[in-house]
């Protein structure tokens, strides 16, 4: 387990760099150009800080287009226009990290945030959290990098508050994820993250697009239906199969007692090549069944006893943590987005152009 005076840094000359300072685009809560609108998505890099940080960068590792290894480069004009694919955080292969490496310095994180007793209160209510159990929450979570374009709130630092805002992360982003896969903390600038909900009305695109996004490679990740033990990820260096165990930075390391079906440098944001844990492959063809047999027990079913998430169920939010005396009422945790039975999100039904609610059309940008 993490220990609280442990650090832990390697020099991964590959997959190593420390994450840019504040840059001039819009990016992590709105780069200081006015309170976010609710039709603003905002595009942030993998190094991007941004202009509303809670905290200095505490990157270890990132792994900017660490992807593109398994799936070949997007191109947002080839092909049908997809919208964006739903996953629970516990899809095997939807992060990535460096074999016994951190990709975030939890220890420094809580340090930064626990130095300002306001910036800490308003994290834990962009998080979702009572505001005495930050550094219990950072140290229950697990760092990776996310290995596709993902939609999610974050919550920018303004004010003395945290300021909610919708925005895609570029796949190599270090993040922080809890114990049902989901990102709750944005290691470049210490912002917390929770799901994303859709932008109103015509979007507008703020901050630089990157080489290679396209909408229909944008993931959403959905709470996984129970909490794992550990995340089945990506060794980065090896590109193989390794298994993190829930709140390590990377000493616990292994590899995983069940293999995914597919392979390590599967295109996670294919749905013909990856589905979610407990749901079969399309491709896949059932073998035929033997004729029933009289006086003979028949055989069980095979179906897993366990609950699984699949692309269109919904979960309940999880119960809303204790309240430290004096405090007000958190913010409720958004309900995750509702997908149709091919794992995809709705389109608005009555726009004009052809969009998804959560990434949008390619709209000008600002």
């Amino acid at each position: 387990m993490r220990s609280p005076n442990r650090r832990r840094y390697a020099p991964l000359a590959a997959l190593s760099a420390l994450a840019a300072g504040a840059l001039v685009l819009s990016g992590c809560g709105g780069g200081g150009a006015g309170k976010p609108r609710a039709e603003d998505l905002f595009f942030q890099s993998a190094g991007d800080r941004g202009g509303d940080p809670f905290t200095p960068s505490t990157v270890t590792v990132t792994s900017e287009g660490a992807p593109a290894a398994g799936r070949p480069a997007a191109r947002a004009s080839a092909g049908p226009v997809r919208a964006a694919r739903a996953l629970p955080g516990s899809t095997p292969g939807l992060y990535g990290a460096a074999r016994s490496v951190s990709s975030c310095d939890v220890e420094r994180q809580i340090r930064f945030l626990t130095e300002d007793r306001t910036r800490s209160r308003a994290f834990a209510r962009g998080a979702g959290i009572g505001g005495s159990g930050v550094p219990a929450f950072l140290r229950g979570l697990t760092p990776v990098v996310l290995r596709a374009d993902a939609r999610v709130t974050g919550h920018g630092y303004r004010d003395g508050a945290a300021a909610p805002y919708q925005s895609v992360l570029q796949a190599g982003t270090a993040v922080m994820v809890d114990e049902r896969g989901l990102p709750r903390v944005r290691c470049a600038c210490g912002n917390p993250l929770r799901p994303p909900v859709p932008v109103r009305g015509a979007v507008v695109n703020r901050g630089k697009r990157w080489p290679g996004y396209a909408p229909g490679r944008v993931v959403v990740i959905n709470r996984a239906d129970a909490a794992v033990d550990g995340l089945v990820v990506v060794d980065l260096v090896e590109v193989a199969w390794m298994q993190r165990r829930t709140g390590t930075d990377g000493d616990e390391d292994a590899l995983p007692d069940i293999l995914p079906p597919y392979g390590p440098e599967a295109d996670i944001t294919d749905p013909d090549a990856v589905r979610p844990p407990g749901e079969a492959s399309p491709s896949a063809t059932p073998e035929p069944s033997a004729p029933a047999k009289p006086d003979r027990t028949p055989r069980e079913s095979g179906v897993p006893t366990r609950t699984t998430l699949r692309p269109g169920d919904t979960l309940p939010p999880e119960p809303p943590s204790e309240e430290p005396p004096g405090e007000q009422p958190l913010e409720p945790e958004p309900e995750p987005v509702p997908t149709g039975d091919d794992g995809m999100l709705p389109v608005e039904p009555d726009k004009e152009q052809v969009s998804d609610v959560l990434t949008g059309p390619d709209a000008p940008q600002e």
